[in-house]
């Protein structure tokens, strides 16, 4: 399903509502008893956030958590008050969950954090570090070499798993309902 449509051009992000209004944790953001503020403006910007926070479309899909949320919540307006709101967190769970219910994606994100413990890795190698015994280097400068060198291919079989991933779930959007793909398809 895709429930957003993100205009680049002009920056402009768009509810698919038809769909959002199928998942109950959704249709309740936009429920106009649901809050004492212009509801329309703060379902929007909870919707922002999601989006920017979730979305493997989003322009913060590759920062890290924490820097994903202050620039989530920056950029779609929503106070911490708003961010802590019990219908919004059930909505972020269940946006979340269908998101990375795909094998697909959850394998991105498993490579995408592996990379990351390979980046703290290589940030806190300490090539002049010795073995006590034996006084020898721990981390041998030319294994360090290697390991940078593959780097290269690493970033390339991460991108080219993430533009997979990206066109696979693009495909899977334009399905409907229970519909499987079939022989004209």
């Amino acid at each position: 399903m895709k429930f957003f449509t993100y205009d680049k051009i002009n920056a402009k992000l768009s509810l698919n509502k038809d769909e959002i209004l199928l998942v109950k944790e959704f249709a309740t953001l936009i429920n106009k008893s649901r809050s004492k503020y212009k509801n329309d403006r703060l379902a929007f910007k909870e919707f922002t956030y999601i989006y920017l926070f979730f979305d493997w479309e989003s322009p913060f899909f590759n920062f890290m958590e924490q820097d994903r949320h202050l620039s989530a919540l920056d950029s779609s307006g929503l106070t911490e008050e708003e961010f802590g709101d019990p219908d919004f967190r059930a909505a972020c769970r269940k946006y979340d969950e269908i998101q990375n219910s795909g094998l697909s994606i959850r394998l991105l994100r498993a490579a995408m954090a592996s990379v990351e413990t390979v980046i703290h890795y290589l940030q806190n190698v300490d090539v002049s570090e010795r073995d006590p015994a034996t006084n020898k280097p721990i981390v041998k400068t030319k294994d360090l070499i290697a390991e940078i060198k593959g780097c290269k291919d690493l970033i390339i079989s991460l991108q080219s798993l993430e533009k997979q991933v990206k066109q696979d779930l693009e495909e899977e959007s334009t399905l409907r309902g229970d519909v499987e793909e079939g022989f004209f398809d």
